[in-house]
This record gives structure tokens, C-alpha cells and sequence, in this order.
């Protein structure tokens, strides 16, 4: 089978997938409501309690774990092409947690005043550059240029940092704020209204289109920095500029589900898998993968218990934690 062949029988397949743990998301939670509910409210005769918590609750959620697990997805992909790291993560080069410390300082000094919903992003993303820049400058070597491996370790260096950070400021917090940054810490997808993905999807979308739009470029790093100086790409150019949509992608996506970990590490390395290096095959496989990998934590999270939720990024760390040491093992 060609790659063509097995990216085309995969995407089917994750579709399917994707769709049915959205239907399945629909009718789980601490309310339970029964599939004859669901075909009722498609055929617009669902009662009122249950068309408020489907649409205004339930729908935004399934929505946002799709968005937010392909961006990270295609996050991770990129870091990975550009540094030829397998290893290669937003979460464990400190991207995200660079952006979830700017977020956490606009918490501290403005609050969750619904006003400044418009601000995350924007905050996010200044927190996500700040932070590549930072990891990029201290893992550069004048004479030997950027290594992968020195990049690696400055960034988990950077993110524990960056996280004990974010750990000491909410000392600070008052106690109607304390609440909505321990679910956001804790990796859950709180941003579940209408409102944050109408902001964070422009950001996405855009970041994810310049991506496919560089897929030539993509494909010549893949082949290595020799090859591609000889393709005439500018590689420091174009290295910065993709690194800086990858940080765009990861920071807006903090911004609404915290600091999800391992998205980015898990997919592109299966994607590679099933369909090669080459970036036109891997890089959307590694998207839908995203979107299917948090769409079915979020759904796990709220089937294990019926309690309460564990958190989506919670049960993907679970994954992401073993994964990384295989590959360290692996070497």
C-alpha cells in the first residue's frame, strides 16, 4: 500500500473514530442524557434542559478538544522537522508552560473579568515567543550552531522553571480566581463556551494554514540542512518563522486548555510511522491524530468516574510519560 493509500485509509478511519467518541462525548458527563434524548435534539423535539447543556456545554467542549489536540499535534510535527528531534514537544521544550506563566501573570493582575477574554491569546502567544526565544538563545552555540540534544535539555530545564513559577504564583490568588486556575493547571478543557473558541480558531486555523503552505520546506529539512541550503531555502529564515507559528499554535492553545503535554511528542512520531517522513502525508495524519487522541481522554476522563472528570490532559500525560522514556531508552 502507498503512502497515499494508507493516509487516505487512516484519515477515514480516524474520522469515524472522531465522530463516534464525539457522540459518545455528547451523551456522558454528571448528567447523564440517553441516545433517545440525542435523536430527539437532532430532530429539534430535545427537551430545554438538554438542548442548554448539549450546545452551550457539551458541543464547545468536543469542538475545542478536536482544535486543540491537532494544533498541538501539528505543533509538536513541526519542532520535531525543523530540530530533527524525535523528542521534540511545546511541552517539554517549555513552550507551553512559557505561555501558561503569561497567562497566569494576566490572571494575577487583571483577573478572569470576562472583558479580557480577547486578551489570552494575545498574552499566550507574547508568552510562547518569549519563551522559544529564550530556549533558542540559551541552547545556541556560537561555533557549533543549534543542537538538537543541547535544545532538549534547555527546554525541560526552562519548563520546570517555568512551572515552578506558575506553582508559587498561585499563593498569590484570590479565592474567586483559585478555582479557575487549579482546572486550567490541571490540564482540563475549561474554556468550554462558545465565546474562546471564536477567539482561539482564527489564531488556529491561520497558524495551521501556513503550515500546509510550507510543506515543500518542510519536506527539504526533513532531508537535512545540507540538502536544503542547496534547494536555496534560507534556513535560519525559515527555521525562526515555522518555529514561530509552532509557538503561535501551542501558546493560543494553552491559553484555552492549559498545558497539555505529550500531544505534540505522541502523533508525529505515529504518524511517521504509518505514513513516512514525507510532510505532506505526515503532517496532516499527525493533526487528526491530535484531535483523536484528546477528543478520547476527555472522553475517558469522564467515563472512569462517575463522580467527577479526570482531566483530559491528565490521562494523555499518562500515555506521553512512558512514550518519552521508550524513545529515550530507544535512544
Amino acid at each position: 500500500m502507498s503512502q497515499r493509500q494508507r493516509l487516505i485509509t487512516w484519515t477515514l478511519a480516524l474520522v469515524v473514530i472522531i465522530g463516534c467518541l464525539a457522540v459518545l462525548n455528547l451523551s456522558t458527563g454528571s448528567m447523564a442524557i440517553g441516545w433517545s434524548a440525542l435523536v430527539k435534539l437532532l430532530s429539534g423535539q430535545g427537551s430545554a434542559t438538554d438542548t442548554l447543556v448539549l450546545l452551550n456545554f457539551r458541543l464547545p467542549r468536543i469542538v475545542l478538544a478536536i482544535i486543540v489536540g491537532c494544533a498541538l499535534a501539528l505543533a509538536g510535527n513541526v519542532l520535531q522537522t525543523l530540530t530533527n528531534n524525535p523528542m521534540a514537544d511545546p511541552s517539554l521544550l517549555g513552550i507551553n508552560n512559557g505561555a501558561g506563566l503569561a497567562v497566569m501573570l494576566l490572571i494575577i493582575s487583571a483577573g478572569t473579568n470576562p472583558a479580557l477574554t480577547f486578551s489570552l491569546p494575545i498574552v499566550a502567544l507574547l508568552g510562547a515567543w518569549g519563551s522559544t526565544g529564550l530556549i533558542f538563545l540559551l541552547a545556541n552555540q556560537p561555533q557549533r550552531g543549534l543542537s538538537s540534544k543541547r535544545l532538549l535539555l534547555v527546554g525541560v530545564a526552562l519548563s520546570g522553571c517555568f512551572s515552578a513559577l506558575m506553582v508559587l504564583m498561585t499563593l498569590k490568588l484570590s479565592p474567586d480566581n483559585y478555582q479557575f486556575v487549579m482546572n486550567w493547571l490541571a490540564c482540563s478543557l475549561w474554556g468550554t463556551t462558545w465565546s474562546y473558541i471564536g477567539w482561539a480558531l482564527p489564531w488556529l486555523i491561520g497558524g495551521s494554514l501556513i503550515l500546509f503552505a510550507q510543506l515543500p520546506v518542510l519536506d527539504a529539512f526533513t532531508l537535512g540542512p545540507t540538502t536544503a541550503q542547496t534547494l536555496g531555502i534560507n534556513l535560519k529564515n525559515r527555521q525562526l518563522g515555522l518555529i514561530s507559528v509552532a509557538a503561535m499554535l501551542a501558546g493560543v492553545s494553552v491559553a484555552i486548555s492549559g498545558g497539555i503535554s505529550f500531544i505534540g511528542l505522541i502523533t508525529p512520531n505515529l504518524a511517521r510511522r504509518i505514513v513516512g517522513p514525507r510532510q505532506r502525508y505526515q503532517l496532516p495524519l499527525a493533526g487528526l491524530l491530535g484531535s483523536a487522541l484528546l477528543l478520547a481522554a476527555d472522553t475517558l476522563g469522564k467515563l472512569i468516574t462517575t463522580t467527577t472528570e479526570l482531566p483530559a490532559g491528565v490521562l494523555v500525560a499518562l500515555i506521553g510519560a512512558p512514550y518519552f522514556i521508550y524513545l529515550l531508552v530507544r535512544g
